[in-house]
């Protein structure tokens, strides 16, 4: 089963290339400009990835991570943004500098899908006797 990726950002160029992007590396990709309505999927859907803007006129994008997993504790977020704010330093969240190149986005949204989960719990290697 594919990873789902829910992408939110107020820009639908940027949206529609990085759908295509993402399609094209296999992931079950929605997307969406308004974060209300994201988190309406969010709340109805699992959701792997949060890829959004963090810089949108609705809500910040670290708002609508907080708000996401704070529905879906398991979704990792990856911030993008096409400048530096204090809000994406402050989060310790994975980022993305805008503009990114396709091999780069492909790149940073598998390590954050492959990073441990904050929530999940430590393993403990035994020994056998």
């Amino acid at each position: 089963m594919a990873e789902t990726i829910l992408v939110v950002d107020d820009d639908g160029s940027v949206r529609a290339v990085v759908q295509q992007a993402l399609l094209a590396q296999g992931y079950t990709v929605l997307d969406t400009g308004d974060p209300q309505q994201a988190m309406r999927i969010a709340k109805h859907q699992r959701i792997d990835l949060l890829l959004t803007d963090v810089i949108m006129p609705i809500m910040k994008g670290t708002e609508l991570a907080d708000r996401v997993q704070a529905v879906t504790p398991s979704t990792k977020v990856l911030l993008m943004s096409g400048y530096q704010t204090s809000d994406i330093a402050s989060f310790g969240r994975p980022f993305i500098a805008k503009p990114f190149s396709i091999d780069g986005l492909a790149r940073r949204v598998r390590e954050t899908l492959d990073r441990p989960s904050s929530f999940a719990r430590p393993t403990t290697l035994r020994s056998v006797p």
